[in-house]
């Protein structure tokens, strides 16, 4: 039997965008998308298991559905079922449908879990797959969730998950691999997580394959996936499988010169494969004062060649973003980047706590910036001290 996992494909998401050109971010979304449907015709997989955020929002837009739907019509045609679950992106914050549940309707996808955690036996074409199934839920309420679960009656058992493993080293997370049970599964699939992961605990492989598409300069620095999961055998097998078509960043720090960027750019396009990436670059105080205008003119040069879809110039105490193609004075104006920089006055801590104040609505993002703050010891110590004054 075997499955391709994958998870927080978040369909409809069209940041960061080119000013009035929103098409281009959005489209990487889909074309990602269906590139893991390609594998999962081609690798000939019993089933592919979506482990949430499937969407961006909760009310996707007219175009977001018409691709979902082309996408998982090629899947249903191949006779290969698509199981999912909802992430938070996918629960409505109201009283009203899932968007998922649409494709149950039309028979496109077969959802398990939108609110409530489920458990199932399911009949794929090389046997009975029995799933426990864990929407995204509250981390105060996941222990009780997990405790009123019940093991599927199947001889090959996997459980889906939309959650935040404590294991990651993140604050708030939802709970730990000891109070999950996973050993009471050969696999285990999570979402929530954009990196990619994957530990074995007592014999059985937890995995987050990460999110397709990297949502923010944070996940830069990563490839994406999809797994191959094998259940044929006693034990899981699992095979990582890396997606081309996915828009990369291009990150350069301590730009401290016009001629280093040109430099530094020349090398990189050499080896940069797939579409033109997203660039951002963070520039040194030190920078010689007419080198700024020349820096910006240099890349809405590359912006209007299609060199680069986007760029973002962070320097001290502001963050930039141009990417109209023509240079644009930026009037001087105390804006909540400025002000958390000069409060804070640490480069590193400012970012990291602009992530967090600006993430709020996102709370895989949120996770990812508060992951980030414990990771290094010395941000963290900086950030106690600040506290302390």
């Amino acid at each position: 039997m075997l499955l391709l996992h994958v998870s927080d494909t978040h369909l409809g998401a069209d940041k960061p965008r080119r000013h009035g050109r929103v098409r281009e971010r959005e489209l990487d979304f889909y074309d990602v998308f269906d590139e893991v449907i390609d594998i999962a015709i081609k690798e000939g997989v019993d089933a592919v298991i979506h482990c949430g955020d499937f969407f961006n929002k909760a009310e996707p837009s007219p175009q977001t559905y018409y691709y979902a739907f082309k996408s998982l019509r090629r899947l249903r045609d191949s006779g290969i079922p698509f199981l999912v679950i909802a992430g938070q992106h996918d629960q409505p914050k109201t009283a009203t449908l899932s968007p998922l549940k649409l494709f149950d309707e039309v028979g496109l996808a077969r959802t398990l879990a939108i609110a409530n955690a489920s458990t199932s036996v399911i009949k794929l074409r090389s046997g009975e797959l029995g799933v426990t199934a864990i929407p995204y839920t509250h981390p105060q309420l996941i222990n009780d969730v997990v405790k009123m679960l019940r093991k599927p009656e199947s001889g090959k058992r996997i459980l889906m998950a939309h959650l935040l493993l404590k294991e990651l080293g993140i604050p708030n997370a939802h709970i730990s691999l000891s109070e999950l049970g996973v050993m009471d599964y050969a696999y285990v699939a999570l979402g929530d997580y954009h990196l990619r992961y994957e530990v074995n605990y007592g014999g059985t492989p937890v995995v987050y394959p990460g999110s397709t598409e990297a949502l923010d300069v944070l996940e830069a620095s990563d490839e994406r996936y999809v797994v191959l999961v094998d259940l044929s055998g006693s034990e899981a097998r699992v095979n990582w499988i890396k997606l081309n078509s996915f828009r990369r960043w291009v990150v350069l720090n301590d730009v401290r010169s016009y001629s280093q960027l040109i430099k530094s750019l020349d090398k990189i396009w050499y080896s940069m494969p797939g579409k033109p990436p997203m660039l951002h670059i963070r520039v040194s105080k030190d920078l010689p004062s007419g080198d700024s205008k020349l820096i910006n003119d240099y890349l809405d040069s590359l912006v209007r060649s299609n060199k680069i879809l986007f760029y973002r110039i962070e320097v001290p105490g502001v963050i930039e973003e141009e990417s109209s193609g023509t240079y644009e004075e930026v009037s001087y104006v105390p804006t909540l980047e400025l002000v958390v920089h000069n409060v804070v006055g640490d480069k590193d801590l400012a970012e990291v706590l602009l992530g967090i104040i600006k993430g709020c609505d996102d709370v895989g993002f949120v996770n990812l910036m508060i992951n980030r703050l414990v990771s290094d010891v010395s941000l963290l110590s900086r950030l106690e001290r600040l506290i302390k004054k």
